[in-house]
Formats: C-alpha cells, sequence, structure tokens
C-alpha cells in the first residue's frame, strides 16, 4: 500500500451524506490532478461509511487488529434508534488512542461543549457543524491524516531511537562488563604480581644475608661490620633525599660490599699488628675480588659498581681505579662516608676504637676532598644531632662484658 493512502472511517445515519464523504474523498485525487496538483502531492482515501456508531466501533476493533487504524473518523452525533457518535467516540478512542475524530452535528449542545473534558482527549477531536461544504470534509481529511502520519513516523523514530538507545544501553553495559573483568583480573595479576615480588625480596634479602654472615665468619674482630655500614648508609642516603628504591639498593650493596676479603687469608684479616705493602695491596684488591664475585647477580640495582667503587675518593686517591668526582657512583661515595666512619669508630685487632668523635672530625676535614661533601654534612647532622646510633657489635658487646 502506498504511504500516501489514508483509511478514512465515515459514521451517519443519512445515507446521503454517506454518498457525498464517498464522492467527496473518493474523486479527490482526480480534481487535484485537474487543479495541476504534482501526483507525489495527491493523497488517496479509502473511505469506509457506516450507518451506525456501534457498526463503525466495529470497524475500528477490526482495522486496529491488522494494523491498518483510521487516519480520520467522521461521526455523527446524534444516530437514532442506535447509541450516539459520542458514546462511539469514547469507544473509538478505548481502541484507538491516536484516533483522530471529527464530531459531526447540526447543533451545538452542552453535552457536546462538555466531553472533550470528561473524556481527556481534547486533543483528538474536532467539531464540524452541519450543513458542511465539501471543501471542509477534504481539508479536515487531509489535515488530519497528514497529522495522522507525522504522528506515526514520530512514533517510528522514537522506536527505533529507543532501540538504538537500548542495543547501545546494552553495549556500554556488556562493555562495562569486560572493563570490570579486565580491572580485577588484572588487580588480581598485580596483587600476584606484588606478593611474588615480596618473596623474591625475602630471598634476596636471605642471601645477601648469608653472603654477608659468611664474611664475618672469617674476620670475628669485624663482625657486624657490613650491617652497620649499611645502617648508617641508608640513614645518611635517606637524609639526602634518595628514593626508597636507590635506599634499599644503597643497603643491599653496603650489606656485602666485603664480601671480597672471602679470597684474602684468615692471617691478614685478623692479624694484630698494621699490615705491610704486600699484605695491603692483597687487601685493597677485595674491592675488584668483589665486584668479581657480583658482577654476574642480576640485582636491579648497580650493586657490583657500587661494591667495586665503595673504596674510591673524590680526589681520585682511592681505589682499585683511581676514579673521581662524578666519576663515581652517587651510592658508592655515600658508603665511602659511612664506612670509614664505622670503620674509625670500631675496634679493631691493630687498635682500639677511636670512637665517633675522631669519625667526625676525620671526614669533616677530609669533606670535599676525599668524601662527597653532601654526604658528609647528612652524616655530621645525623651523629651531632643523636639521629642515629650504632647497633653494638657482637665483639664490642662481649668486651664490654668482660670489662665489667
Amino acid at each position: 500500500m502506498r504511504d500516501d493512502v489514508f483509511n478514512i472511517l465515515a459514521v451517519d445515519d443519512d445515507p446521503a451524506i454517506l454518498e457525498i464523504y464517498a464522492d467527496i474523498l473518493g474523486s479527490m485525487p482526480a480534481r487535484m490532478a485537474a487543479a495541476g496538483s504534482a501526483a507525489s502531492q495527491i493523497p488517496c482515501f479509502e473511505t469506509i461509511c457506516c450507518s451506525q456508531a456501534s457498526a463503525a466501533v466495529e470497524e475500528v476493533r477490526r482495522a486496529v487488529a491488522r494494523g491498518a487504524s483510521f487516519s480520520a473518523v467522521f461521526l455523527d452525533v446524534n444516530m437514532p434508534p442506535g447509541p450516539s457518535g459520542i458514546w462511539a467516540a469514547e469507544e473509538i478512542l478505548q481502541l484507538d488512542p491516536a484516533a483522530n475524530i471529527v464530531l459531526v452535528t447540526g447543533y451545538i449542545g452542552s453535552e457536546l461543549g462538555r466531553l472533550p473534558r470528561r473524556m481527556g482527549f481534547s486533543d483528538r477531536l474536532l467539531f464540524l457543524q452541519k450543513p458542511f461544504h465539501p471543501q471542509e470534509i477534504v481539508q479536515f481529511a487531509s489535515a488530519l491524516s497528514a497529522k495522522w502520519r507525522a504522528e506515526r513516523q514520530v512514533q517510528s523514530l522514537n522506536c527505533n531511537l529507543e532501540g538504538l538507545v537500548r542495543r547501545r544501553t546494552e553495549e556500554l553495559l556488556a562493555s562495562n562488563e569486560r572493563l570490570r573483568c579486565e580491572v580485577e583480573n588484572r588487580e588480581q595479576v598485580q596483587r600476584e604480581l606484588l606478593a611474588s615480588l615480596e618473596r623474591l625480596k625475602r630471598v634476596m634479602g636471605g642471601t645477601v644475608l648469608a653472603i654477608a654472615m659468611t664474611v664475618e665468619k672469617r674476620d670475628p674482630y669485624t663482625s657486624g661490620h657490613q650491617r652497620r655500614v649499611a645502617e648508617l648508609a641508608r640513614a645518611i642516603g635517606r637524609e639526602m633525599g634518595l628514593c626508597a628504591d636507590r635506599l634499599e639498593g644503597l643497603a643491599i650493596a653496603a650489606s656485602i660490599h666485603d664480601i671480597g676479603k672471602i679470597s684474602l687469608p684468615a692471617e691478614i684479616l685478623s692479624k694484630p699488628s698494621r699490615l705491610n705493602a704486600l699484605e695491603m695491596s692483597l687487601v685493597q684488591g677485595h674491592a675488584q675480588a668483589g665486584f668479581d664475585i657480583l658482577q654476574s647477580v642480576e640485582f636491579p640495582w648497580p650493586v657490583a659498581r657500587i661494591v667495586l667503587q665503595h673504596h674510591e675518593r673524590l680526589n681520585g686517591s682511592g681505589y682499585p681505579q683511581g676514579l673521581s668526582g662524578e666519576g663515581i657512583l652517587q651510592e658508592a661515595r655515600i658508603m665511602g662516608v659511612a664506612d670509614v666512619v664505622e670503620t674509625m669508630s670500631s675496634h679493631r685487632p691493630y687498635r682500639p676504637a677511636m670512637g665517633l668523635d675522631k669519625a667526625m672530625e676525620e671526614i669533616s676535614r677530609q669533606k670535599g676532598t676525599l668524601y662527597d661533601p653532601e654526604a658528609v654534612e647528612a652524616c655530621v647532622a645525623l651523629i651531632g644531632q643523636k639521629r642515629f646510633e650504632f647497633t653494638p657489635s657482637l665483639f664490642a658487646a662481649t668486651a664490654s662484658a668482660q670489662m665489667m
């Protein structure tokens, strides 16, 4: 069916008036074509005529059931002996709320005036008074059919839009659900990775501790030296503003910085007198030996290089490579200060402990020459303000107990 063919329902108990409806609406295309209207602009009407209100209601019921609603319904108000057109209007609007109804009557009574408010369908009711001009029927039919078609188009667009919104909403919800699952999976993977990292850190920490204890077993006089150097180096690094990750790497390196001493004879390590030149050259080789041991271990920090450089000095007088200034890793410069301070303040086989005051004097005197100025200032501040104390060594604790 063409979309410009409209169903019209005409209801009147006067057969002559029904013939007028059929004639006017049926001949409309030919008359408009003769007047020069384009074919695409000429509406066509299929008119169904009824003489009683009850028959009209049944026609509307059937039309709604087959999906071919009437675009306009012309209802005579007074159709004896059956129900009135007012009754029919109420019934029709119950069956098809979108119906456009024209009440046609020879008089306007009080009941007719109250009808729109009583029925609640004032926008669906129009009035045409008899006698009417045929052109009025044409105008009503054309205008109401155009209105009906526009409403159907809007309804179709709304349905399409609702369907589109529903589909998009479903797609969005599905996408959100996928994203939620992905986030949950990622969070689970992240938790597992963090747990694995923590386990790895514990294993690495245990390994480093085992290495440190292995070194110190060969040199009981310096027991705890590496641990205490690590404590002070971490405190100095924190005072200087190093991030947590670099502090951890610094502490790891300091905890095993003398690992190269494994290669030295125990007699040299525990010699109760000063070392001769040959023995000193052997001891100075421990930094390179430590590097050789650690360089194949894949630490997340440059631990092997820090260990290698912890005896280098700013002016190039250190060993084993004679590096100077910024050529020395900052962590190694920090450890160099911590190592000297711990060594001077602790007992050694060839001398008693010199104390922290002497250590502070030494690093302050050589600040900028041998030792990194920033590291020295941080260390002096920590010790001077009593914000750091060494954990006592096993040897010092034993010696103290024996003197009591």
